[in-house]
Formats: C-alpha cells, sequence, structure tokens
C-alpha cells in the first residue's frame, strides 16, 4: 500500500484559483498528501492560508521557465513514489487521490491512472462533461490524439525517472510527449469517475501549440514509437499520424473558443 501522494501545482499567478487548487487537494480523503506549488517566475506569497500548512512544500523559479520546469522541480522535492499533477486553476475531488493511488496498487503493471473530467466556468459552475475515454489501458487512444486531461494524471515516480521526466525544452505539448513515452512501459487507466474539474476561462482563448516545430516532430517520434509497441497496423497509424496533423493546422488557423485544448 502506498504512504501518499505528491502533488505538483506550477503556477504563474497566485490568486483566488491557485488558493482553491491547493485547498481542494488538501481536502483529499483517505491518504496522505504533500502539495508542491512551484512558483514560477513570481514571488510565493507566505501570508496565504496554506502557505503555514505542514503538507504544502513551496517551490520558486526567479525567471520564467515553463509548466515542464516546474514538474521537474516538483519531482526533485517529491517525498511520495506516487507524483499527481493538477493545474493552478483546476480542482481535485476529495476522493480523486485515494481511488487512483487504490487502482496503481492493485494493479502494479499500470505506469499512470488519470480521471475523467468536467468543465466548471470562471465562477466555479458546472458546464458539461469532457468527452473522453476511460478504461484500464487506453493507450489505444493516444494514436488519435491526447485524450487524458492532464490536471487528472497520478504516475509511478520510478517510471517517471526511467524515461527521463519532462522534455523542458518544449513549451508546447510537453502533456502529451511525457504521456506518449509513459505508454511505452506499460498500461495507462483513467477511471469512470468525473474526479478533476477543469476550469474554462477566457485566457484560455488561444489557438493553442503551433502545428509546426520540434514539439511536432518529437511527438511523431513517441507516436510512431507507441504505434510499434502497441503492434498497431502501420498503414492505419500513419494515416492516424497524418489526420493528426492536419487536425493542428486547423486548430490553429481555424476558429477557437476558451478549453479547446481538450
Amino acid at each position: 500500500m502506498v504512504s501518499g501522494v505528491s502533488v505538483i501545482i506550477p503556477t504563474a499567478k497566485v490568486d483566488e484559483w491557485l488558493d482553491d487548487a491547493v485547498n481542494s487537494v488538501l481536502a483529499s480523503g483517505g491518504i496522505r498528501v504533500q502539495v508542491i506549488v512551484v512558483h514560477d517566475g513570481i514571488e510565493p506569497d507566505r501570508t496565504r492560508d496554506w502557505a503555514a500548512d505542514p503538507r504544502v512544500t513551496i517551490a520558486h523559479h526567479r525567471e520564467r521557465k515553463g509548466p515542464s520546469a516546474g514538474m521537474v522541480t516538483g519531482r526533485r522535492l517529491a517525498t511520495f513514489s506516487y507524483i499527481a499533477r493538477l493545474d493552478a486553476d483546476d480542482l481535485s475531488s476529495p476522493d480523486r487521490l485515494r481511488s487512483q493511488a487504490a487502482f496503481l496498487d492493485e494493479h502494479p503493471a499500470a505506469v499512470a491512472v488519470g480521471t475523467r473530467v468536467t468543465r466548471i466556468d470562471e465562477n466555479g459552475r458546472s458546464t458539461g462533461e469532457v468527452r473522453g475515454p476511460s478504461g484500464p489501458d487506453i493507450r489505444s487512444h493516444f494514436l488519435l490524439s491526447n485524450v487524458l486531461a492532464h490536471s487528472s494524471l497520478m504516475f509511478r515516480r520510478d517510471v517517471h525517472d526511467r524515461i527521463g521526466g519532462y522534455d523542458v525544452s518544449l513549451r508546447q505539448m510537453e502533456d502529451y510527449l511525457f504521456l506518449l513515452q509513459l505508454s511505452q512501459h506499460g498500461p495507462v487507466a483513467v477511471l469512470p469517475d468525473f474526479l478533476v474539474k477543469y476550469r474554462v476561462h477566457s485566457s484560455q482563448a488561444s489557438r493553442g501549440a503551433k502545428p509546426y516545430g520540434s514539439h511536432i516532430r518529437l511527438v511523431m517520434q513517441e507516436r510512431r514509437a507507441l504505434s510499434r509497441k502497441l503492434g498497431a497496423n502501420s498503414l492505419v497509424s500513419w494515416l492516424k499520424n497524418g489526420a493528426w496533423v492536419g487536425l493542428q493546422y486547423a486548430r490553429y488557423f481555424g476558429p477557437m473558443r476558451p478549453g479547446h485544448e481538450l
């Protein structure tokens, strides 16, 4: 039985949404938690109520380095063998971490587990479900697209270390690349329960990652590697890769809305 979970929250803001995110993790039931809040290019505010909680570890990047660097810093400070991620504007349910840790305890071959996700607006009101697969092994879906909400991810620290962790050179698609690499070492599950709330807000109204560049090359490389690992048909995989690249161009050059990335 795992002793606890280290939850990494990279943030570039100190605001009420961060307060809500941290407090949602601290309210987790049935499991010990360590919350690592990585302040990326911003000064920590040690007057926040949660800052004095002994379960909270505060980290600080004096210059903005991006979420991948935040995960690297968080991993270095993590004390538990299971690591979870939460974005600074999202919410974790009280049962999330216990449920995910129990799954990994009971399925030693699994390298990671996510949960299903609901959307909330800027005021925390539910606006519906995020569509996506669930089950004990969803890796084949990664050959279509990134179908696991990063805020719902929990993974084994030893597998993270085996693949070298997050690629700090990337500022785009670093989450998808990491999942593709994890997936080559064992099943990735998604629990059927809705245990994370994903906040959709106006500052997300961007065109997302560019459809060209080193992130596309690296993701395509790992998509092909996962395809071979899973024994997928080469022609089908080639078609899926072409469709995925086309989708990136359509997303970037077409009309977008907040929350489009899920």
